[in-house]
């Protein structure tokens, strides 16, 4: 399964999240080969409640990009289809779909830079209860060599600089690469 996650075992900390948070709503933008995907769907399982919705561009991306039948046959393999549904869509489009504050937490793992971050947070930041997480957010993430090659905007300055974190988000980024920036509705960690 390849993933950049992989190599730090992050899927431990996003199997932790689903456990702590127990989420209903779990929405993932950018899938690949579903390594997140896995993990957060084994939490969902354990936990015995909510739904993982899965959107990627699939075969239609131009990049790296996974395949939908095969992530849909290792989940099925996984015993975790049950939790899981898989949809072809754009992260810039398939926000429509949902409530203001209907998603629980959110993870963004599509090719991310500055302004993928910030666009994200404009469209999806209402819909949001809990918790955003990005991939990225470390100064070695940033100068990866797809981002210098195609001129990319670095995340580390959005998330010190954007706005809507100021005022609505707690911040907490794990450095180990590719990274991971958490955000954290502010509103949520006080009921907490």
């Amino acid at each position: 399964m390849n993933s950049s996650y992989k190599e730090h075992d992050y899927g431990k900390l996003f199997y932790n999240i689903i456990m702590q948070n127990k989420p209903n709503k779990v929405v993932e933008l950018g899938v690949l080969d579903g390594y997140s995907a896995l993990h957060f769907a084994k939490g969902l399982k354990s936990n015995n409640k909510g739904r993982l919705y899965c959107y990627d561009l699939w075969e239609e991306y131009q990049y790296s990009h996974g395949n939908f039948d095969e992530v849909f046959t290792m989940l099925y393999k996984q015993g975790v289809k049950d939790y899981v549904t898989l949809r072809i869509g754009n992260a810039f489009e398939v926000h429509t779909e949902w409530k203001e504050k209907e998603i629980d937490i959110l993870h963004v793992d599509i090719s991310n830079d500055g302004s993928i971050v910030r666009r994200i947070l404009e469209l999806w930041t209402d819909k949001v209860k809990m918790i955003i997480a990005f991939e990225g957010g470390s100064q070695e993430r940033d100068n990866v060599e797809w981002m210098k090659k195609y001129y990319k905007e670095p995340m580390l300055p959005e998330f010190s600089k954007n706005e809507i974190i100021k005022e609505q988000f707690d911040k907490v980024n794990f450095l180990s690469f590719p990274s991971l920036t958490l955000l954290f509705k502010k509103d949520y960690r006080q009921g907490l």
